[in-house]
């Protein structure tokens, strides 16, 4: 089984379609709702269709607590602003029939069709093929097994799936599916084109170069 892990924090809006979305596919699966103490109607619109995990806001916090409870031997960690492929829960389940993969992740896709969009993708998915570090909107999965023996993604306020990812891959083979995810352009919307890039690529370099994550999030806030 696989064990759908989505954090959220006051997600009404998106959460319902996101939802429908998830109940459409094929497979043996349970959703866990990673809640860091919503206050809009995110849990009501959840009830009977999730099981809900409380934990303090913070989104490795929030992920680790739903793993926590989670009954899949597959654990995917899939943001409410992000979609799954048509039998996506499908080639996951293909994916880990190898022994030797530890998890993985899927290709990146933005919900529209501008250069921008389409440069900050096709860097993401370089960075994918290339090095195998993946970022959260690209639904990183992982065994159960090897997520508990990692200790779960690192509680840091960014980065932590940068963190997981790398370390994931030291424990086995990092499986990419090609299938593109669809993860929403939110961001682009909110903050404009020019400081997505400075920041996403900015706060990127200073984190590789080892800057703590701690000083790096304050600089990155929420749009909701």
């Amino acid at each position: 089984m696989i064990s759908i892990i989505v954090p959220v924090l006051n997600e009404a809006e998106r959460l319902g379609p996101f939802l429908d979305d998830l109940e459409a596919q094929a497979g043996d699966w349970e959703i866990i709702l990673a809640d860091g103490g919503s206050e809009d109607a995110t849990l009501e619109i959840a009830r009977d269709r999730a099981r809900i995990a409380a934990s303090p806001p913070g989104r490795a916090l929030q992920m680790n607590a739903g793993a926590a409870g989670a009954k899949g031997d597959i654990l995917l960690f899939l943001h409410c602003d992000t979609r799954l492929p048509p039998g996506g829960l499908g080639l996951i389940e293909e994916a880990m029939r190898d022994p030797a993969a530890a998890g993985g992740g899927f290709i990146h896709r933005f919900d529209r069709d501008d250069r921008f969009s389409r440069f900050i993708s096709l860097s993401a998915n370089t960075r994918s093929r290339r090095w195998r570090l993946l970022f959260g909107d690209q639904a990183i999965f992982a065994r159960r097994k090897v997520f508990e023996e990692l200790g779960g993604y690192p509680e840091v306020p960014l980065f932590e799936d940068w963190g997981f990812s790398a370390r994931m891959r030291e424990a086995g083979e990092i499986a990419l599916i090609e299938e593109p995810i669809t993860t929403s352009g939110r961001r682009i919307e909110v903050w404009g084109k020019w400081r997505c890039f400075y920041l996403w690529l900015g706060l990127s370099v200073l984190y590789a170069l080892g800057v703590p994550p701690e000083k790096l999030a304050r600089f990155y806030g929420h749009v909701r």
